[in-house]
């Protein structure tokens, strides 16, 4: 009977470590994502590193597992496991600041073998130890490992819906990583105890800089935060802090952050005025359609652009993806909570929605990356669908558009002439690329925006939109690809350009904020 009962609690600790796994896994990247953001080259590390600090377990422990068959040797690994998985916060918040200014490829990495790869190792390290005890206690030795691993197996696909849809958008990283340790060590000491392993639980001790860091205060002299939430789609702020203006003014705004990448600055001494010049050139390319147009915005962000089409007398659906943003856009932004806002991926509301509108726009980051999908040739010829006759495509997109990091600007332009529109590519004023917005106007029918005259108060009104275009006929375009479904390369052609922008992100907000 008790060994009935050992080999059982073995087993449930099998289910345990495969949860931490997964639970680990995920919320390392997403505490790289404040920092580094969410490119590709992020998540690349984040599974390269896994795999190697597993691989690095699994061979460490069927080393050490052929010296010794005992429980308690899968007691204090796992022990180690939970304690290493409730140090992560503690850890990164110190080598994040070492790493900020790093190449975004060696800093993820080098954070990661920091704060993720201890805890996956002596995960690792579990299975091997467990095999050896159930080879040597149960009747059908035969299937321990396949019986180990589908277990743990299960307990990290239940682990991974569990974690991203309830406990990283609920409880935030912090608490979710206090709970992951926490079914690994009090399992594991409980089982010391009972073997009267007294000295190793001195290893608890490990704990107490972890306690410290957990119930410190978020609070900054000059960055007040207001908000902030964790999910699967990253983590939300919503901070107020001193800005300077392009007239070296200092103000105060109230900033939307995800992953520390601001999505709307908005002055908080003058209600509604958003700072970017996007804000502006949005409006006044918009201009050219009448009152009482139908828009739909693919993108809420602070509400920027509602608030600008609102004033355009614009009829207005938005799109986004995130509750989070919604909510915060409504509370902190002020954004007419009348206006249909729906949740949803943008690409799957266009697919379905039976509407028609005369005007699309797309102003989508997810921290500094576009969502890739909403870009090829057959989301363009969808988009077609539910314009009208003179409809209008018109998207926000990094400033590049010579070099490497212009060839995801460019790419897009070929797929767009290709789906059959005419393009235009309007420029926000800056001195130099990495300033500055590229704006894609993207038509059925060849308009001109020669005629347009828009002016909001306190800006210098814009009497001719195409004084701001850029020469297509200086940019050659035949060198890049037009971007499909079947060939999705706009996630690895926009890497230089975002990894630019996630430098200067990091530059503005992430260090004060690590402070």
């Amino acid at each position: 009977m008790f060994k009935n009962k050992l080999v059982a609690f073995i087993l449930l600790l099998s289910f345990l470590e495969g949860a931490a796994v997964m639970t680990v896994e995920l919320v390392g990247a997403k505490m790289l994502a404040p920092v580094f953001g969410t490119s590709l080259y992020v998540w690349a590390a984040t599974l390269g590193i896994t795999l190697f600090a597993l691989t690095t377990g699994y061979y460490t422990g069927g080393y050490f597992s052929a010296k010794s068959s005992s429980p308690n040797s899968i007691y204090l690994v796992l022990l180690l496991a939970g304690l290493f998985t409730v140090q992560m916060p503690f850890l990164s918040k110190f080598i994040f600041k070492a790493t900020l200014n790093m190449d975004v490829r060696m800093g993820a990495s080098i954070s990661l073998l920091v704060f993720m790869m201890p805890p996956l190792i002596f995960m690792g390290m579990t299975s091997p130890f467990i095999i050896r005890f159930l080879t040597q206690h149960a009747e059908m030795a035969g299937k321990s490992a396949g019986t180990v691993y589908a277990i743990s197996t299960l307990g990290g696909i239940l682990s991974t819906f569990l974690t991203g849809f309830y406990l990283l958008p609920e409880l935030g990283i912090k608490h979710t990583v206090l709970i992951s340790g926490a079914t690994l060590i009090i399992p594991s000491a409980i089982g010391l105890i009972y073997h009267k392993k007294y000295k190793e639980l001195l290893l608890l001790s490990f704990i107490l800089p972890a306690g410290f860091y957990y119930f410190q205060s978020d609070t900054f002299s000059e960055y007040k935060i207001l908000y902030q939430k964790e999910g699967v789609l990253g983590q939300v702020k919503i901070v107020e802090h001193p800005y300077i203006t392009k007239q070296n003014d200092t103000i105060t705004v109230r900033a939307m952050l995800v992953n520390n990448t601001a999505q709307t600055i908005s002055n908080l001494n003058k209600q509604g005025e958003d700072l970017w010049d996007y804000a502006y050139y949005f409006p006044a390319a918009a201009s050219i359609f009448p009152k009482g147009s139908k828009a739909l915005l693919c993108g809420l962000g602070g509400g920027t652009i509602v608030r600008q089409f609102q004033k355009l007398g614009f009829d207005i659906e938005v799109v986004e993806i995130d509750q989070r943003i919604k909510e915060t856009a409504i509370q902190y932004f002020d954004v007419d909570c009348n206006i249909p806002i729906y949740v949803d991926d943008a690409r799957h509301f266009i697919k379905n929605t039976s509407n028609t509108y005369d005007l699309v726009t797309y102003d989508m980051f997810l921290s500094e990356t576009p969502p890739a999908h909403l870009f090829s040739l057959e989301c363009f010829e969808e988009v077609k669908r539910i314009l009208n006759d003179k409809g209008m495509i018109m998207m926000n997109f990094y400033g590049f558009i010579s070099g490497e990091r212009g060839m995801a600007a460019r790419s897009v332009y070929n797929t767009l002439i290709s789906a059959g529109y005419h393009v235009n590519l309007l420029v926000t004023p800056a001195d130099n690329e990495f300033e500055r917005n590229l704006i894609f106007l993207a038509s059925l029918d060849n308009k001109d925006f020669s005629t347009i005259n828009y002016s909001e108060e306190g800006k210098e009104s814009i009497a001719d939109l195409t004084k701001h275009f850029i020469n297509t006929n200086e940019i050659i375009f035949s060198d890049d690809p037009v971007l499909t479904d079947n060939k999705p390369q706009l996630e690895h052609i926009y890497l230089p350009a975002a990894v630019a922008w996630r430098q200067g992100v990091n530059e503005q907000y992430t260090k004060y904020l690590l402070k």
